[in-house]
C-alpha cells in the first residue's frame, strides 16, 4: 500500500482520537473511549507499517505536524475553539518545517 495514503489514514485516524478525548470530556461519558481506543491503534498500526518503508524523521515529522494541523482546524470548526493571526503563523511554521525535513531526505 501506498505510504502516504497510510500516513494520511494515520493523521485522519489519530484526529478522530483526539476529538473523541475532547467529546469524553474527561473520561465522564464512556462512549468517546471506543473512538479513542480504535482511532489511536488505526493511526499507530498505520505508521508502524510506512515505518517498513520509509524513515522514521520524516514520517513521524508529517504524521505529527498534520495530525496538529488538523486538529487545530477541527477544533476550530467543531468545538468553536477560534483561529487567530497567530495559529494561523504557528501552523504556518509547522507546514514549513515539515517541507524542509522532507526536502532533506
Amino acid at each position: 500500500m501506498n505510504p502516504y495514503l497510510l500516513i494520511a489514514i494515520a493523521v485522519c485516524s489519530e484526529v478522530f482520537a483526539d476529538s473523541m478525548l475532547k467529546a469524553s470530556q474527561g473520561f465522564k461519558y464512556k462512549l468517546p473511549i471506543l473512538g479513542i481506543i480504535a482511532g489511536y491503534v488505526v493511526a499507530f498500526w498505520c505508521i508502524s507499517q510506512v515505518l517498513l518503508m520509509l524513515p522514521l524523521g520524516p514520517v513521524y515529522a508529517i504524521w505529527t505536524g498534520a495530525g496538529i494541523v488538523l486538529t487545530a482546524v477541527v477544533g476550530a470548526i467543531v468545538w468553536k475553539e477560534g483561529f487567530n493571526l497567530k495559529k494561523v503563523v504557528g501552523l504556518t511554521l509547522i507546514i514549513g518545517g515539515i517541507a524542509i525535513l522532507k526536502l532533506g531526505v
